[in-house]
């Protein structure tokens, strides 16, 4: 979530488009704008129409209750996408002490279980 300090106003502007994004994922080769907004608010709970609102700033403010679910549905995306990494980072690990055993387990035997600890940790943090 990017949030800027409004001096002005004394409140946080926030990127619509960035946190819409977020929840949308990645723009598909076979998505059109419509479908990547659609399934933003059917992720977040909202209208497609609010959604669409919002991404190209004809609703400068929003009710609390959409701006919650999109934050709140961003924020999740996040979440997720942080978890899947992390996921991704504890199989490269675990594919590196393996090759590292193969080869020569007693020289890298401290490395290989470094790569393992790393990735316990890892799969620990992110729930799986």
């Amino acid at each position: 979530m990017v949030m800027k300090k409004d001096k002005n106003v004394m409140g946080y502007v926030i990127d619509w488009k960035n946190e819409i994004g977020a929840i949308a994922g990645p723009f598909q080769p076979t998505d059109t704008k419509q479908s990547w907004l659609a399934r933003a608010a059917r992720k977040a709970n909202v209208s497609a129409r609010y959604i669409t609102s919002l991404y190209y700033g004809h609703v400068k403010d929003p009710k609390f209750s959409v701006a919650s679910s999109v934050l709140s549905a961003a924020e999740l995306a996040r979440i997720e996408a942080t978890r899947r990494e992390a996921a991704q980072l504890a199989t490269r690990f675990e594919i590196t002490a393996e090759g590292l055993n193969a080869k020569d387990a007693d020289f890298f035997g401290s490395e290989i279980n470094s790569l393992l600890d790393a990735a316990n940790l890892l799969r620990a943090m992110g729930g799986s």
